[in-house]
């Protein structure tokens, strides 16, 4: 049974790297890795970090398009790519460009589609843009579900997903976080201080809400004598010129990366707290302890939340400032959210998927196929 498994994103490559080892595993499974090269560097560094070799990498969309071109191009190119190498089923993950394309491509051609990382939702497609979209186009698209949590399942249902084609796994990113994790050391402390992690890059951050962050870091700095800032700043070269601009050369406050993702679980590793926008830290931070502030107004990840291991924030200085100083000086408190269960899964979620795959859907199309002979 031929699985492609369509990836161009960092978050992508981190989460089905274990998918299609669990497929290698098994006999009747052969994983084709398309790279649709989204992300650039970013992807090309996360494959070689767990080790993937693509099996075929598509032209990267063009960086002038729009949202729209970008998927446009991602999808024809999949088209073709899925015409030549005639895949039983497509996986995709998550709530990418890619992803949304993947889909799309695969139901045209008529082929099942099963979805990683499914039923998240905010239920406000600004929040974010365009990932809600692509996540409710995949989410009636999809044959099969695989969903982390029961809370993303009940989600599916209540948009009129048949519970029957719904798989409560449990999130693939924590199979490779506790794999990285088991080999990496805590990145050592600079003199000392505690240290706040930050990661800011979605996209309705770019505008007010970027400048608010970096306000409330310094504000941060100043009030809290034991602290160092690390700022992990994203690839988008506009983004690392804003952040460089308000904090470089600034004291006690360091602007690293982009990094490899051991790097990243390392700097994780050893963070008294985070401060991040990002869906995948809500995920991983919890693993090693750290507690998460969420700069948005809304997350899809509200199993963090109510676990609580992350708490919203948004982009308000003021609050941003009162949370992050409230925990940093309460240590009760903090340590709360520390000794809380992530609610994520247990590093397992990847077997589940090749099993359920090898159990349901293999059988499935022997019949198919045994019918269509008689």
């Amino acid at each position: 049974m031929k699985v492609a498994i369509i990836a161009g994103t960092r978050p992508e490559v981190i989460k089905l790297a274990p998918v299609q080892a669990a497929l290698k595993s098994h006999k009747r499974f052969q994983p084709i890795w398309i790279s649709t090269e989204q992300q650039g560097e970013l992807n090309r560094q996360a494959l070689a970090d767990l080790g993937v070799m693509p099996d075929v990498r598509l032209a990267p969309p063009s960086p002038d398009r729009s949202v729209g071109g970008r998927f446009a191009q991602i999808m024809d190119r999949l088209d073709e790519a899925f015409a030549r190498i005639e895949p039983d089923m497509v996986l995709v993950q998550g709530d990418t460009s890619s992803t949304g394309a993947g889909a799309m491509a695969a139901f045209g051609r008529r082929i099942p589609v099963g979805h990683v990382e499914a039923g998240l939702r905010t239920f406000d497609l600004d929040r974010p843009f365009p990932e809600e979209a692509w996540r409710c186009v995949v989410g009636q698209l999809a044959t099969v579900h695989f969903a982390p949590t029961l809370a993303a399942a009940d989600n599916l249902r209540r948009a009129g997903v048949a519970s029957d084609r719904i798989h409560v796994t449990g999130n693939t990113g924590i199979d490779t976080v506790r794999l990285i994790g088991d080999r990496v050391a805590p990145e050592p402390l600079t003199n000392g201080l505690r240290r706040i992690l930050v990661t800011l890059h979605r996209r309705e951050n770019w505008e007010s809400g970027l400048e608010d962050v970096l306000r409330a870091l310094l504000d941060l700095r100043d009030r809290l004598a034991d602290i160092e800032i690390v700022f992990v700043a994203h690839a988008n070269p506009m983004l690392r010129e804003r952040v460089f601009t308000y904090l470089g050369d600034q004291p006690r406050v360091r602007i690293i990366g982009p990094l490899d993702y051991p790097a990243f679980i390392a700097q994780l590793r050893s963070a008294s707290l985070v401060l991040s926008d990002s869906g995948g830290v809500q995920e991983e931070a919890p693993v090693f302890g750290a507690p998460v502030l969420v700069l948005r107004e809304s997350t899809e990840r509200m199993e963090a939340v109510e676990a609580g291991v992350a708490r919203l924030v948004g982009v308000d200085p003021q609050a941003i400032v009162s949370e992050t100083v409230r925990l940093m000086t309460d240590e009760t408190q903090r340590m709360e959210m520390v000794r809380a269960v992530s609610p994520f899964g247990d590093g397992q979620a990847s077997g589940r998927i090749a099993h359920i795959l090898e159990t349901v859907l293999i059988p499935a199309r022997d019949d198919r196929q045994i019918q269509a002979a008689v």
